[in-house]
């Protein structure tokens, strides 16, 4: 039996998939690590019970599933409003960054110039570069800046004494700097040295959610690591410029580390502390 004389498939149908396939993946990028997720299995939730309901002819339920379906279209557009004003601008931009290369270059040497002075300076910092996975969810949470990405003004919100300096700080995809003291999510992950301090482990969370690239300075040890795709690198091991505008353009996607970044050599950070809930906790201390 001929399979496709059985199933014909015209070059039509084949862009079709390519379509939908492309569209699904751009929906699952823009879903991954916000609070969609668990909002749309809600939702599954609601439809089993009312496919259960018309099942076993529960006429009440069934009744009460019908009204609610009835205004279903409006309730998830108040639901979801946020993700879908922020899903509409990341289609059309997919990655303004890959668009604009040289304001991408420009934006990222200025951060590593920042993170450079702090560095020599031993003052702590996390600064969240968005890609294609949004980031609303953090910023929201944080406090608002929506300005020009500049040295002086993240010298100004990391400096110890700034209310700002606890938590990241996020940029768009366009370059600007959106919001400071942004909570990131811990890693979890189990095989990391119990000596890797709460702001790589904050750094390390984001990028196993997330696209997004991070640039962490250690005040402990006057040091600049790059996190991306769960995994951390040291300035010393790459040339931390060249691996950033790589990985903003999309010319490198994943990084390789040695072991001994993550769970040796990356020691506590005294300054920045929280816990697993979100909240800020006592600052712990260690020697390097």
């Amino acid at each position: 039996m001929d399979f496709w004389n059985l199933v014909p498939l015209r070059w039509q149908d084949l862009i079709d998939i390519l379509l939908l396939s492309f569209l699904f993946y751009r929906i699952l990028l823009l879903i991954k690590g916000t609070r969609t997720i668990p909002m749309l299995m809600g939702m599954i939730i609601l439809l089993v019970l009312y496919l259960v309901a018309r099942f076993l002819q529960l006429d009440a339920t069934g009744l009460l599933m019908d009204n609610l379906a009835n205004s279903l279209v409006l309730v998830l557009v108040v639901l979801f409003q946020a993700d879908i004003r922020n899903a509409l601008a990341q289609f059309g931009l997919i990655t303004l960054f890959r668009d604009n290369r040289a304001q991408q270059q420009d934006v990222a040497e200025r951060v590593l110039a920042a993170c450079r002075t702090m560095a020599r300076r031993k003052i702590g910092a996390l600064v969240v570069f968005e890609k294609e996975v949004g980031l609303r969810n953090f910023t929201d949470r944080g406090t608002p800046i929506n300005g020009l990405v500049s040295e002086s003004l993240l010298l100004s919100i990391f400096h110890p004494t700034s209310p700002l300096h606890d938590g990241a700080v996020i940029l768009s995809r366009k370059g600007d700097l959106v919001a400071a003291k942004c909570i990131l999510p811990v890693s979890m992950n189990q095989n990391l040295s119990t000596m890797l301090g709460t702001r790589h482990r904050a750094a390390l969370g984001l990028t196993e959610e997330t696209d997004a690239v991070v640039l962490i300075v250690s005040e402990e040890r006057k040091e600049i690591s790059l996190g991306f795709q769960g995994q951390l690198m040291r300035e010393s091991e790459v040339d931390l410029k060249q691996m950033l505008f790589s990985l903003l353009s999309g010319k490198t996607t994943s990084i390789k580390t040695k072991k001994s970044t993550a769970e040796e050599d990356i020691l506590l950070d005294d300054s920045f502390s929280i816990s697993r809930t979100g909240e800020s906790s006592p600052n712990s201390a260690a020697t390097s």
